[in-house]
């Protein structure tokens, strides 16, 4: 498989995993002591051991909550590489008729391992964030 390719498919399984609530998907999405950063609030989250209880943590505020990456521009030069992907993220917050969405980008830093490629690094900066109230109405399914 082409190394874009590769790399896109490594954005969609983190996408993914955030979405479905997938933990052990989005870890193996980084290497053991990839940092997950959005440098706008201070956030800096370092290694496995970290990632996974502030990605957690923070998903527990929603009663749904998926993100949507848009095919990303990807530069992969022999065992690194850099990709930028647009990013949308919406969900429900839990018990409340109220929804946040963010909107922005994740710059990356992306290794080749042994298991293909992972993130070293992903930085997000936000281009907007929107609070707003839903109308109550039937359940999905």
């Amino acid at each position: 498989m082409p190394d874009e390719i590769a790399i896109q498919q490594l954005l969609n399984r983190y996408s993914e995993g955030c979405s479905l609530r997938d933990w052990d998907q989005v870890m193996s999405t980084f290497v053991e002591e990839g940092v997950w950063e959005v440098p706008a609030i201070g956030q800096r989250v370092q290694g496995h051991a970290a990632l996974r209880p502030a990605m957690s943590g923070f998903a527990e505020m929603f009663d749904y909550f998926v993100q949507i990456n848009s095919p990303a521009t990807i530069h992969a030069e022999g065992d690194r590489a850099t990709a930028r992907s647009i990013i949308r993220e919406c969900g429900k917050f839990s018990g409340k008729h109220e929804a946040l969405e963010v909107l922005g980008y994740y710059a990356d830093e992306i290794v080749r391992t042994g298991d293909g490629w992972k993130f070293a690094r992903r930085t997000f900066t936000g281009s907007g964030m929107h609070r707003f109230a839903l109308l109550p109405g039937p359940p999905l399914g």
